[in-house]
């Protein structure tokens, strides 16, 4: 496995999402994007897969759980890079007792940046709970637009994926 090269910070400002408990920085280069990653204790980033796209997940700092096709694995720094290849199902969770500090290459970076932003900012709105599940009609019509709009490269395993295909274009509509 080829090592994930040493890279600076970004000096961007960090994006705060309260019901996941993690903030983002994103840091773009050529056709692919670093995403660091402050995972609070108790943080949690629900399964989901990404059709065309691969991840590097390290952590840098305190320790983190990841989740692969179904098996959990502990990370920490002296662990190095694991790799999530497309289409593969990932969570990740700190149950560590203290923040941990993440840093994930997103081959191609695609409209991650996008999504993670905007997902951020609905869970500042307090448009879905921590299940991902909309918290009134408006939360409903926002999530069905934002699945949606990025089916193509991040799907959400909750609810089922099939279950998305039916529901979400018809919810979706009301958004336009």
């Amino acid at each position: 496995m080829t090592p994930i090269p040493t890279i600076a910070e970004p000096s961007t400002e960090r994006i705060h999402d309260p019901i996941h408990r993690v903030s983002y920085s994103f840091e773009r280069e050529g056709n692919n994007l670093w995403v660091f990653t402050w995972m609070e204790d108790g943080g949690h980033l629900p399964e989901h897969f990404h059709p065309s796209q691969e991840e590097r997940w390290e952590v840098l700092e305190g320790a983190a759980s990841v989740k692969l096709d179904g098996t959990w694995h502990d990370l920490t720094p002296d662990d190095g890079p694991i790799v999530v290849a497309p289409t593969v199902r990932h969570e990740l969770k700190n149950t560590s007792g203290s923040q941990a500090r993440l840093r994930t290459e997103v081959l191609p970076a695609l409209r991650l940046e996008e999504f993670l932003t905007e997902s951020a900012q609905a869970a500042r709105d307090g448009l879905f709970n921590a299940r991902n599940m909309p918290t009134s009609w408006r939360g409903a019509v926002w999530i069905a637009d934002f699945a949606q709009r990025f089916r193509d490269e991040t799907v959400m395993t909750s609810p089922p994926p099939a279950l998305q295909r039916l529901v979400v274009p018809l919810v979706a509509r009301f958004a336009r």
